[in-house]
């Protein structure tokens, strides 16, 4: 397991730098609105749109896809909308592996809010959907075959737009995040005789940048939202999904976890927010940095927009990942457990159903760094290095603010 990820190393701290960028970035975004509270915002319901999309580091071996794309967006409120995007890569079509191969194609729906001027707007976005390619080698492949056949995995798109409106109609977008893709495990070779060669998933998570043009249909039209007073706590149950590499195989696993979280919101805008999850799925088989069941526990930091009946925040919680029974002891084979870093970056969307209750929705990569350790082998101790890895964590859960 260990060699395999030796290259991640290199790139944890990219990783931890872009995604603490866009969140920070989201932080500062939703200052700007300060000065101007209470302005009446211009919007249209529908807009529609194309834009050119590049995916830096994508595919098991890491290429840059460039492609074209178009975008539907039906705006719920000034601040709230609902999108759509479908895109097509032109690059790297010769590529061929037995997880991705061929044309890349990028299907996503979901969430954008944030807020919006006359001249501007500057939005979170949330969008799972599917990353499909066309021609995605067949086990048959490897005895000097040609078959292929189309492979879809699952995808989140998390991250930030900032929009400009140079006049009523027209809509310039600039869009930066991360591309989370969910690649499952396969069956790499069958011999002749039946046996089967898996090949490992994984969780690759591209910078995904875009840059586009838009325009507003329908009516123009204009509102004036306000940002009432935050209640002082929010508390809540939370069920978590949480899709990550896990055991000695690698083998990406969907984990289920029940929890709750407790928010402290100190401004109309800024809050410590906290959780704790445990997921309670025994792996039996342990390794070094892992096995065993998992608990987390997040705290840190979220700011963000508040409206009447939703709210929606970026986030940015470090904590840690506790793995119950982890093999540090080559000659007597005693689990233990073993603690880890995580960084929990991403979106969280509050929708207030009353004054005293709410639901809440999470969505981001929570980065595990598994750190270094020291193993006692029959021939002495040995230090592993460490490494890190994208998750996919979604939440949903049910809280009272008092």
């Amino acid at each position: 397991m260990i060699p395999t990820k030796h290259s991640r190393i290199l790139d944890f701290c990219k990783i931890r730098c872009l995604d603490s960028i866009i969140t920070y970035t989201i932080l500062v975004a939703f200052l700007a609105q300060f000065p101007i509270r209470g302005a009446a915002q211009d919007f249209t319901r529908a807009e529609i749109g194309v834009a050119t999309s590049v995916l830096n580091r994508n595919r098991l071996i890491p290429v840059s896809d460039t492609g074209i794309g178009g975008r539907f967006t039906y705006n719920l409120t000034p601040s709230l909308a609902l999108e759509s995007e479908f895109g097509s890569y032109f690059t790297n079509l010769d590529q061929h592996g037995v997880q991705d191969g061929g044309r890349a194609s990028v299907f996503l729906i979901g969430v954008k809010a944030g807020i919006r001027r006359n001249r501007y707007g500057l939005f979170f976005k949330a969008r799972p959907g599917i990353m499909s390619y066309g021609d995605v080698l067949t086990s048959a492949a490897n005895f000097g075959s040609l078959e292929t056949t189309r492979k879809t995995h699952a995808a989140l798109d998390v991250g930030a737009a900032a929009e400009f409106y140079p006049s009523d109609r027209v809509v310039l977008r600039l869009d930066v995040g991360r591309l989370l893709v969910r690649y499952g495990d396969s069956t790499a070779v069958t011999f002749p005789d039946g046996i089967r060669i898996r090949d490992i998933g994984r969780i690759v998570g591209p910078l995904h940048i875009e840059a586009g043009v838009a325009y507003r249909l329908g009516s123009l039209r204009s509102d004036r939202e306000i940002s009432p007073s935050p209640s002082r706590f929010t508390t809540g149950i939370q069920y978590s999904l949480f899709t990550s590499e896990r055991g000695f195989f690698e083998v990406v696993r969907d984990e289920s976890g029940v929890g709750g979280w407790f928010t402290w919101n100190f401004s109309k805008h800024f809050a410590v927010d906290s959780s704790a999850t445990y997921f309670p799925r025994q792996i039996h088989i342990a390794d070094i940095q892992q096995g065993g069941r998992m608990f987390q526990a997040l705290a840190g930091v979220r700011g963000g927009i508040r409206r009447a009946r939703f709210g929606v925040f970026g986030k940015l919680r470090p904590g840690i990942q506790l793995y119950t029974a982890t093999e540090g002891n080559a000659i007597t084979f005693i689990p233990s457990p073993f603690t880890d870093f995580a960084l929990d970056t991403g979106g969280i969307i509050e929708v207030y159903t009353s004054s005293k209750t709410m639901l809440r929705f999470d969505a981001g990569n929570t980065n595990i760094y598994y750190r270094s350790r020291n193993i006692v082998l029959p021939a002495g101790a040995s230090r592993v290095p460490g490494f890190t890895n994208n998750t996919i964590q979604l939440t949903v859960g049910f809280g009272w603010r008092f």
